[in-house]
């Protein structure tokens, strides 16, 4: 475990490292030296003054007495004599007393300046984490409740955002604590240097990280929670191997979602906890403000209103194929243009939606409109496939199969240009339940992929049971690969595992011309990404067909 570096993360701590030693001020033995150097010289001048008169003395006997007058000379002698010791331990007992108080000084002035060192360190080391040096949870807790107390006066607001680790126990499990030391301390950095130098970052708790922000605007909030997960997502060097990790992310805004320290927090934790049940690297707001309008409730419950007023519409990406160039296939993809609100992401409402049967709704609207557009295209002579995503939510429902089915024969579709793509932590939620569903499915006829491979929790034997036939390799694997060798070995041998077990193979997130001629050189079977397309609306779909038969 390393020390702390000062000033590693200056200017994003939410303090300053350690307040400046006071400067010193003069002891009590230094008025005490001054008290007894005065009463010596006092003495002194007593002793000389005291000398003198007995000198004039002796003079004055001498001048009356008919004795053998002496000298002046040998009475001054005599006196010197007499009072020669005396004088002499009075000048030299304050030089003796003096070193010994001047030294008593320093010893003492290096023992507080000790002390206040310690007592500094300690301070330090109370509230900051030794690992990362970033301020702990006390300071944090600390300065959150300073940071709202000037926002009461001030009128502003601020970002309190929390960004959990959600794989972080696998590293420590599979490669030992000290990789996961090295991991949080280049998480911890990655993370000041992705951000402003006035944001501050602090370590909330073991593997989840705290951010405070000031905003003006949510689109702010949102540019500042986009920094995080961009700054999550760079490759961490271990062993000379790349290392991806994944976060869940979670935020509230002060005053809007709290206006205290504990209830900021916690509905901070609960966007977080959401967003973990969404899957990976997801980022969940808690409640809109009141202002927006866009709370909870009217986000469940105007999906239903969504889908009556023609708000909702789906847009297509295509999967370029490699083995079969005539077949054109396509993933669905659900868009909401709210009226007042403008387009809503995906994450903003789906993760919210699954949390009731509005989601089965939805899943039906989704499909009916797909199947709708799919049985256009067959009607002009497009031999097309078309990929519509599932929930968990989905895979829990008895009558799902069947209901399938039952629309497959209203379309006049062929099972085989049906595909659904599922999540491997969807299928993990309930793996027993999922498999029977997908059994069903597959039963059918229709094609299955499991999405986002790679990312998730599914084992190679669990992955041997399941009724797929198709593979998507995840983007963060894609998107490095030209880079690091160990995204391209793990795209390689997902590739070769996929085709081992009799599964195509689709690579999301393909950006560049390099990316596409490595993985058609790795006999991938199909490339979807911008390099091949943005999602399109129907009209532009179809130009796009053609644009490709051309």
């Amino acid at each position: 475990m390393s020390t702390p570096q000062p000033g590693l993360f200056a200017g994003k701590k939410l303090a300053e490292e350690v307040p400046s030693a006071r400067e010193l001020r003069p002891g009590r033995s230094s008025w005490v030296l001054l008290m007894v150097l005065v009463l010596y010289g006092v003495l002194a001048v007593l002793v000389i003054f005291n000398g003198y008169q007995e000198y004039q003395s002796l003079i004055s006997l001498q001048h009356g007495s008919d004795a053998v007058s002496s000298t002046p000379g040998s009475l001054l002698y005599r006196l010197v004599l007499s009072h020669g010791l005396l004088l002499v331990l009075m000048l030299v007992a304050p030089a003796v007393l003096m070193y010994l108080l001047v030294g008593r000084e320093k010893e003492l002035r290096q023992m507080r300046i000790q002390q206040e060192a310690l007592q500094s360190q300690l301070r330090y080391q109370s509230f900051h984490d030794p690992l990362t040096s970033l301020p702990n949870r006390m300071l944090l807790e600390e300065q959150l409740n300073s940071r709202i107390a000037s926002a009461r006066r001030s009128g502003k607001r601020f970002l309190f955002l929390l960004a959990s680790l959600t794989d972080f126990k696998r590293i420590n499990k599979n490669l030992g604590y000290e990789v996961g030391d090295d991991v949080l301390r280049t998480v911890a950095q990655n993370i000041v240097s992705g951000l402003r130098d006035a944001d501050a970052v602090a370590r909330f708790d073991g593997d989840v990280f705290a951010v405070i922000a000031d905003i003006n605007e949510k689109s702010e909030a949102n540019i500042i929670a986009w920094k995080v997960q961009h700054a999550l997502a760079r490759p961490i060097d271990v062993a000379d191997s790349p290392l991806t990790v994944s976060a869940a992310i979670g935020a509230a805004i002060f005053p809007d979602q709290g206006k205290d320290m504990t209830v900021l927090i916690k509905h901070a934790d609960n966007a977080v906890s959401k967003a973990r049940s969404a899957g990976t690297n997801n980022i969940v707001f808690s409640e809109e403000d009141a202002s927006s309008g866009m709370d909870r409730l009217a986000l469940i419950t105007g999906i239903k209103d969504a889908m009556l007023a023609g708000h909702l519409s789906m847009v297509y990406q295509p999967k370029l194929t490699l083995t079969a160039p005539d077949t054109h296939s396509f993933e669905a993809l659900l868009r909401w243009q709210h009226p007042e609100h403008g387009l809503l992401p995906c994450d903003m409402y789906i993760p919210l939606v699954e949390q009731t049967r509005h989601i089965i709704d939805l899943t039906h609207w989704t499909v009916e409109n797909v199947f709708s557009t799919q049985r256009e295209l067959i009607d002009k002579g497009v031999k097309v496939s078309i990929a519509v995503n599932l929930s968990a939510r989905v895979l829990d429902e008895d009558g799902f199969p069947l209901w399938m089915e039952r629309m497959i024969g209203q379309y006049g579709l062929d099972p085989a240009s049906v595909r659904f793509e599922v999540t491997e932590s969807a299928i993990m939620q309930d793996s027993e339940r999922a498999l029977q569903v997908l059994l069903q499915l597959a039963a059918i006829g229709v094609g299955l992929s499991i999405d986002d491979f790679g990312v998730g929790y599914s084992s190679l034997a669990y992955l041997s049971r399941l009724p797929v036939d198709e593979l998507k390799v995840d983007k963060s694997f894609v998107v490095n690969m030209i880079k690091w060798e160990g995204d391209r070995a793990i795209v390689r041998a997902t590739i070769n595992l996929a085709h081992d077990l009799g599964l195509s193979v689709v690579a999301e997130g393909v950006e560049d011309m390099d990316q596409a001629a490595m993985l058609r050189e790795m006999e991938c079977d199909m490339l979807q990404g911008y390099y091949i397309s943005h999602p399109l609306s129907e009209e532009q779909l179809q130009q796009w067909i053609s644009s490709q038969a051309a």
